[in-house]
């Protein structure tokens, strides 16, 4: 990490001024219009297909539904429950990967709206503001049109039909799905499969105006769906809940009753309005605007689908969120680079509380995190290996580090993100309470794995790095130990703990070896170079994301240029989320052209037109790995230095955004005007020192609080402003450039043909968007 004390040790003349300020200049008051603003972002259908990737996605962050079309004469909705998993007896202490028998996602089942005529065509949107869907079906005999949601606050879904012609009686049939593991009915030939037992068949039952399916399992009762068709005039409304008895231990059934039942007596208004204004609040919590509307819809999209997937008090997200599709080989929780990528958005964007179901889920299952370790480290050890079901049972077996096929850093990786929490938010009360204890045992199960040699240099195990092979001292789990470790040392300093274990953190880190380099830069690890194409990072991750090596030191950004060069020049076995971190390295380098490359060529080739993602199965985590790589563009921050707009193409001559957040639980805005930034607004939710990097000269900088009178200080270097503010909880501070007196935070004017891209619009999609797809 950079020192706030050595930042200043450049020969540079630093300024100390004192400015008296009447008050906050109301010129920089944003000027957003939402409803507008995000009717542009809105997704649109002028056509329907049967593939699952073009579906319009609805979900409350446990619940969900995917519409697209079944055949010519039906539309399906896809009904998906986050926590419905079977429960047969964990056999991991024997069996690597067993989760995927006995703790996967189960499917579920899908309503149909069948059709008496072929359909012919489709208008369809989706609403991304007001989390809501409406839509024109033509067929042969008439057009069928429908509103569908899943109300924020009730667990059920809704959709609203009326017809005409002879189209008006509406025909909706359930077809419920046998509850088979994912990786049986997928056929993946990493099965290793000898036996599996089915769970018994569903059960179907009509009962007081109800349809029930129920879905027994072998080692539970298990979970109902649950609907009910209303008509109310020309209307056919359908309200359809799952219940799973695994989540509150009474009747499945009863549970799916309660939530339609809730429904009906909250009353649709009431529900609705709920409904929106949740979904307006969400989304006005930070904003960005972009010349490239196609990546902007993309960030609003990805945004949205988000808090569909997951929330505080719901599951967290694994490869597919409420969306279950059939046959994945994914049904499960990935711990060496889905989950870590699933929630780095949420910090930048202003959204901490969409990571609690992640935080939450460390601390609800840290007994097992702990059981994860082997027994003889389960004292003060915790771990977790690459697959697991919600309750994040996950040994790391001996049989695996004897022969070094495990990822030791896993677990440490995630904490990453859970600390960024703390740096985010600065609550000093979860990082003492629930993140130091867990990472210490995170770090610990790392220190467990060291060998010393006789020059006493410490070394890990052999152990794989992610997607290639293993290595002593591989990075992946190298660069997790160093963060680590400096990070407790920080974290005991910041808190005053002067915790026993302390001294031998010190002692180990500086007794570890250094990262490991060739002519082409860094090494997968000791004596094991980079000799073929590499789609993950995990030998990389001392640049990014863990930024362990300084960026200002000549020596190490020519390594960490070298570096990431090679890994780009082999890209053949890329996937998207290797694109995505190469942007995000492309940012930290500086490099706005080349990050914003990156980033086109990810959508070119692997975007899908409802923002999920693909790679055999659902894949949910890159495209939220994207949508922080672009935040990175706009916004980077390391306490103390925030950078803002540290990599912008040059093709952008304009972009804003507001109340993005940055390390030390600071909100930022800003303008970029005719290739300039114009303002920079910094709002301090608890006080402290931060440095706001920015292109302003100093020449033209005007600097204002809305508290008075401000000391700060000021440098000047390689045509950029350093400001050092001390601020006060509840200051907000703008800077700003004499050139522009009367800058707004407001969305910018797109540069591209076409406003609205996303959803399935046949006439460009597939011929512009996906041109170069593979």
């Amino acid at each position: 990490m950079h020192s706030y004390n050595n930042f200043f040790k450049i020969g540079v003349c630093i300024f100390f001024i004192c400015i008296s300020i009447q008050g906050y200049s109301q010129s920089f008051n944003n000027n957003i219009q939402w409803e507008s603003f995000m009717q542009a972002q809105m997704l649109k259908w002028d056509s329907i297909s049967d593939n699952y990737y073009t579906g319009i996605l609805l979900g409350n962050g446990q619940l969900g539904t995917n519409i697209y079309k079944e055949n010519n004469q039906a539309i399906r909705f896809d009904i998906g429950r986050s926590d419905v998993t079977d429960q047969r007896p964990h056999n991991s202490d024997t069996v690597a990967f067993e989760q995927l028998l006995s703790r996967p996602r189960l499917p579920i089942g899908k309503m149909l709206l069948n059709t008496n005529g072929a359909i012919l065509s489709a208008d369809m949107q989706l609403d991304i503001y007001n989390a809501e869907s409406t839509g024109t079906i033509k067929t042969t005999k008439g057009t069928i049109h429908f509103f569908a949601y899943v109300p924020t606050g009730q667990d059920v879904i809704v959709v609203k039909v009326y017809g005409t012609a002879d189209e008006k009686n509406i025909q909706w049939q359930w077809v419920g799905e046998e509850s088979i593991s994912p990786r049986i009915t997928s056929q993946s030939k990493k099965n290793g499969i000898t036996d599996y037992q089915y769970n018994p068949s569903f059960i179907e039952k009509d009962s007081a105006g109800y349809h029930i399916c129920h879905q027994p399992l072998l080692y539970s009762n298990g979970y109902s769906t649950v609907y009910k068709v209303k008509q109310i005039i020309d209307t056919s409304v359908l309200l359809i809940a799952v219940g799973n008895e695994v989540a509150i231990n009474k009747s499945a059934t009863a549970e799916a009753i309660q939530f339609i039942n809730n429904y009906i007596k909250k009353g649709e208004s009431a529900v609705l309005q709920n409904h929106r204004n949740w979904w307006h609040n969400f989304t006005k919590q930070s904003f960005i605007s972009i010349p490239d509307a196609r990546m902007q819809g993309y960030y609003w999209m990805e945004q949205y689908n988000m808090a569909s997937a997951t929330r505080a008090g719901k599951p967290m997200v694994d490869l597919m969120g409420p969306w279950y599709k059939s046959k994945t080989p994914w049904p499960a929780i990935w711990w060496n680079l889905n989950t870590q990528l699933a929630y780095s958005s949420v910090f930048a964007s202003n959204h901490l509380e969409l990571g609690r179901s992640l935080f939450d889920a460390f601390y609800n299952n840290q007994n097992t995190l702990i059981k994860n370790a082997p027994a003889k480290w389960q004292y003060d050890a915790a771990a977790v290996n690459r697959i697991s079901s919600y309750d994040l049972h996950s040994p790391v077996l001996n049989e695996e580090i004897e022969n070094g096929k495990f990822e030791p850093g896993n677990l440490t990786w995630a904490l990453f993100y859970y600390h960024k929490y703390f740096l985010y938010s600065k609550d000093t009360n979860e990082l003492q309470t629930r993140i130091f204890p867990l990472l210490k045992r995170s770090v610990n199960f790392l220190i467990h794995l060291l060998n010393k040699d006789d020059q006493g240099i410490y070394h890990l195990v052999n152990s794989f790095s992610p997607e290639y092979s293993d290595a002593v001292d591989a990075h992946y789990s190298l660069s997790a130990l160093k963060w680590g470790l400096k990070t407790l040392i920080n974290t005991d300093r910041l808190l005053k703990s002067n915790d026993a274990d302390r001294k031998k953190w010190e002692e180990i880190l500086i007794h570890l070896p250094p990262y490991y380099t060739n002519e082409k830069g860094y090494l997968i690890g000791k004596d094991k170079e980079l000799l073929t194409g590499h789609r993950h990072f995990s030998h990389l991750m001392m640049i990014y994301p863990y930024r362990e090596v300084s960026l200002t030191d000549s020596a190490s950004l020519a390594i960490a240029n070298k570096s990431t060069n090679y890994w780009i020049s082999m890209n053949k076995k890329f996937r998207g989320y290797s694109y995505v971190a190469a942007s995000s390295m492309a940012s930290l380098l500086n490099k706005g052209n080349l990050a914003y490359n990156f980033l086109d060529t990810f959508l070119l080739k692997h975007a899908e037109v409802n923002g999920l993602y693909a790679e055999a199965g659902p894949c949910f985590e890159t495209p939220h790995g994207m949508t922080n790589s672009l935040l990175e563009m706009l916004l980077q921050s390391q306490e103390p230095i925030i950078q803002v707009f540290p990599a912008i193409p040059d093709a952008w001559e304009e972009a804003s955004f507001e109340n993005l957040r940055a390390e030390g639980a600071f909100l930022v805005s800003a303008a970029r005007k005719s290739s300039k930034t114009a303002v920079v607004i910094v709002k301090s939710e608890k006080g402290g020192i931060t440095t706001i990097v920015t292109t302003i000269p100093a020449i033209a900088l005007n600097i204002a609080s809305n508290m008075g009178k401000s000391i700060y200080q000021l440098k000047e270097e390689q045509n950029k402003s350093y400001i050092t503010l001390n601020t006060k909880v509840g200051e907000v501070i703008t800077i700003s450039h004499k050139n522009f007196p009367s800058a707004a935070i407001t969305p910018v004017k797109s540069t591209s043909f076409d406003t609205q891209w996303w959803g399935l619009q046949k006439n460009h999609k597939e011929s512009t968007l996906k041109k170069n797809r593979n």
